[in-house]
């Protein structure tokens, strides 16, 4: 009984039940319709810090210097920052300017994002199209290379070059769309998931929420009576 009073309730708010999670399918694929497509690459790059020739000629070495300095790992966790400040996106539009390729620094800065493993370094960059987005990958290893420790403001006098040494281990990637259709159906199924939860929620709580008496079973459970017979609506 209770389960054909379940059903019951389903199909009285049938309309609300189907109609909710259409309605999150259409605006979440009109909305990805909408939207510019996007393409992404990544880089990978090793990260270590260059020794100080001066040092490396004393008798008694700076341990802080050689060592420490040489061991840590604040400069790779301060990178994550550095890649998306204003100021390496200047230094990159600045660059990309050099090859007739305008972007302002905002939308670099939105567009570059860094992940760390020990040493190692990906970058992973976005933009509108395949080219633009692997030339300004590139743009920012260069600047990254050319410019190293500026960032942090720690190149010491007698350092060689700019106090960071930067490998590339893998050149920029090919690029490839940024939201695959594989992505775009999981978060289409997902959304549509939890419109279906919440029509099924608005749904019995209307239920709840109305105290008119639709059927000889909820009659009897209201009344504590049993019902004796039951006028057809027709």
């Amino acid at each position: 009984m209770q389960l054909r009073h379940f059903f019951a309730i389903l199909q009285r708010f049938s309309r609300l039940i189907i109609a909710l999670p259409l309605v999150v399918i259409v605006l979440s694929l009109g909305v990805e319709f909408i939207q510019p497509q996007q393409y992404q690459a990544t880089a990978r790059l090793m990260v270590t810090q260059a020794p100080n020739p001066q040092e490396l000629t004393k008798p008694f070495q700076d341990v802080n210097l050689n060592y420490s300095w040489f061991n840590s790992q604040f400069v790779l966790d301060d990178l994550l920052k550095v890649v998306t400040s204003l100021t390496f996106a200047q230094d990159v539009t600045a660059e990309l300017a050099q090859q007739n390729l305008s972007l302002g620094p905002e939308e670099v800065s939105e567009s570059l994002t860094a992940s760390t493993y020990y040493r190692a370094v990906t970058i992973e960059a976005k933009a509108k199209s395949p080219e633009m987005v692997v030339k300004l990958l590139n743009a920012a290893i260069t600047v990254f290379q050319r410019n190293g420790l500026k960032y942090w403001d720690r190149v010491p006098g007698g350092i060689e070059g700019n106090g960071i040494k930067v490998v590339v281990l893998n050149p920029a990637s090919k690029a490839k769309l940024a939201r695959s259709k594989t992505k775009l159906a999981l978060d289409l199924v997902l959304r549509t998931g939890l419109a279906l939860v919440a029509a099924l929620g608005l749904a019995f709580l209307a239920h709840y929420l109305d105290d008119s008496l639709r059927d000889p079973l909820q009659t009897e459970e209201y009344l504590g009576l049993p019902l004796l017979g039951v006028i057809p609506q027709e």
